[in-house]
């Protein structure tokens, strides 16, 4: 065995970590709207890494189906999240939000 195999479980909770710091430094720069937008890219970049960093979980199954999942959701929430009009940008995000509990309700 390889040591990244043996201590995958250790990778995986550093990757988290690097995740959580990702997150603050992102909630902290959407304090000011120059930095808003690195602040976004930054959050993107932390939950990115969570979730590859989930996907390789010992006794993980179905990342397959997972993946599909993902890349569907994300083929679909694509136009309407970059066609809507900023009026109408709280009900896009109900629909986003009604969408992830549908979603949660499912699994």
């Amino acid at each position: 065995m390889s040591w990244i195999t043996d201590n995958r479980v250790v990778l995986i909770n550093i990757a988290y970590l690097i995740a959580a710091v990702c997150f603050i430094v992102g909630l902290k720069l959407l304090s000011s709207p120059a930095t808003a937008r690195r602040g976004n890219q930054i959050a993107a970049l932390g939950m990115t890494i969570a979730v590859v960093a989930t996907l390789f979980m010992p006794g993980m199954q179905n990342i397959w189906l997972i993946l599909v999942s993902l890349v569907i959701g994300a083929v679909l929430a694509t136009f309407p999240a970059r066609t809507v009009k900023m009026t109408a940008m709280p009900q896009m995000v109900a629909i986003f939000n009604g969408m992830g509990g549908a979603t949660a309700a499912l699994v």
